[in-house]
């Protein structure tokens, strides 16, 4: 073994050590310890900065800009209080006798809609506190419900300005706009697995001689007072949004461009005063610091990583020592045990080997987004049953659950929904 590799090794061990203890931050992990690799492989200090610096340049042009103004948005949308809107018509049309499977369906629709905003926990805080009076009233597993919800999160993971995309298309060197594209075929897989879903969590709930319906009002409903609301504005604000859609699905305007106009329009209409936007902005600025802070990370890792040869190093050590049969569909495999995986460790060790899965599949004749294309809204099925997502942890105190045992409740249902949707995905040749 050359040393070219044992100091990839090093690299990679190192990054997923410091995962587990949680003594560094990830950010600083991801950009400390490639640039001591580099230095062991005798690269001057100018150099590495030169190609750390030339790669978060690349990263902030294809993904950086858009997110931020992302974010911006629909910041601002949420608090306008449009997505709450929708979510109470929906519950409307239940009005009378609602079944188990209305409730379940709700569910999936609300936070499937939660999760325009790209953030799991805006989607959390829009999809729990509207539905717990149902889940309660129909004595319905809260457990059930957040599977339910992750799943639909999961499937709405194609979104372009998610941190999801964004890391991913960081690794896999393409545009995010691109990635997306290329995953909505994948999440279109994930519909018959949350019908089948639905099905089980109502056999379950049967079986438990639990009530299959209940009758609903509307004085069972609550909202919080927020001064932010913009009700009377629900309209445009709703036309303001599927233009945005529309736009980025057609491409015919650059996305951060489209977001920068979408923020602008809405501060216009919905946030005047000087005190409201302002608010909006640095609530906004909140959650761009964390996602900025990572990107940089990655683009320092990924950089190094790839102009030294480290990853052609490890791609080259890996494939050598895996089956030369299976090697083909290495990525596939490590899909496959992903929700396994990743209930006992942090998601980052799969964003870490990224690098030389695609590296390895290159040799196959397979892009950088065919390989990562079984990861990118799976992984949300697996972050959303480990106790290691921060995220998790907010739906389960909406939920007021205990998180191990939803953790050991979630790890089956999750594991054998990820390989529905990889086998259907494989079939419909969606997935290479």
């Amino acid at each position: 073994m050359d040393m070219l590799t044992v100091v990839a090794i090093l690299m990679v061990g190192t990054v997923i050590a410091s995962v587990f203890l949680k003594k560094v931050p990830m950010q600083f992990t991801l950009c400390i310890i490639p640039v001591v690799c580099g230095l062991i492989l005798g690269y001057p200090i100018k150099e590495i900065g030169d190609i750390a610096m030339s790669q978060i340049m690349k990263s902030m042009q294809s993904a950086g800009i858009m997110c931020l103004f992302a974010m911006i948005y629909f910041t601002m949308l949420s608090e306008t209080g449009m997505f709450n809107t929708i979510t109470r018509q929906l519950i409307k049309l239940t009005r009378g006798r609602v079944s188990v499977y209305m409730v379940m369906i709700l569910t999936s629709l609300v936070a499937g809609i939660g999760m325009m905003t790209a953030t799991v926990v805006t989607a959390y805080t829009i999809v729990f506190p509207a539905m717990m009076p149902l889940y309660k009233k129909m004595k319905f597993d809260r457990a059930a419900a957040m599977i339910i919800a992750q799943t639909a999160i999961a499937g709405m993971c194609f979104l372009p300005w998610g941190i999801a995309v964004v890391n991913s298309s960081v690794f896999a060197s393409v545009d995010a706009m691109e990635l997306s594209r290329r995953l909505i075929p994948v999440a279109f897989c994930f519909i018959p697995a949350i019908v089948l879903q639905w099905v089980y969590f109502g056999i379950q709930h049967k079986r438990q001689g639990l009530p299959m319906m209940v009758e609903w009002s509307e004085e069972n409903e609550t909202e919080e007072e927020n001064p932010l609301r913009r009700p009377k504005l629900f309209w445009i604000n709703l036309v303001i949004f599927l233009a945005v859609i529309a736009a980025l699905v057609t491409a015919a305007v650059p996305s951060y461009l489209v977001f920068i106009i979408a923020s602008f329009l809405t501060i216009m209409i919905d946030y005047r005063e000087p005190k409201d936007y302002q608010k909006m902005l640095n609530k906004a600025a909140g959650r761009f610091g964390g996602t900025m802070m990572m990107l940089i990370g990655i683009s320092v890792f990924l950089g190094i990583f790839n102009e030294t040869g480290m990853v052609n190093a490890l791609a080259a050590a890996v494939v050598g020592a895996f089956p030369a049969v299976l090697t083909r569909y290495i990525h596939l495999f490590l899909a496959a045990i992903m929700v396994l995986v990743i209930r006992f460790m942090p998601n980052k060790i799969y964003n870490s080997m990224y690098p030389a899965l695609i590296s390895m599949g290159s040799s196959y004749g397979l892009a950088g987004v065919d390989v990562i294309a079984p990861f990118v809204c799976n992984m949300s099925l697996a972050t959303g049953i480990s106790p290691f997502t921060a995220t998790t942890h907010v739906g389960v105190s909406l939920l007021e659950l205990d998180i191990e045992e939803y953790c050991r409740k979630g790890v089956p249902v999750m594991e054998v929904t990820n390989l529905m949707i990889i086998v259907i995905a494989l079939c419909v040749g969606v997935i290479r």
